[in-house]
């Protein structure tokens, strides 16, 4: 799956995720420019821990991927 700039159609080229081609998520990442307010909420919430925000706030690139890879799990 494409990298979350792409997959969002981001501008933030000063994000740390911006223009990487490995695998790594933005959840994975510190530092990076798509934590909103309702993700700073939420990380507070799950004691910090940023995957688990992304997945209870909503974010459509963590949907989407977590989707793509329940689809390629094997049986």
């Amino acid at each position: 799956m494409e990298p979350c700039y792409e997959y969002l159609g981001c501008d933030k080229k000063d994000c740390t995720m911006y223009g990487r081609t490995d695998t790594i998520r933005c959840w994975k990442m510190p530092d990076t420019l798509c934590n909103h307010l309702g993700i700073e909420i939420m990380q507070s919430r799950v004691n910090g821990d940023k995957e688990e925000a992304c997945s209870r706030c909503g974010c459509i690139y963590y949907k989407a991927v977590s989707d793509l890879l329940l689809v390629r799990r094997p049986v």
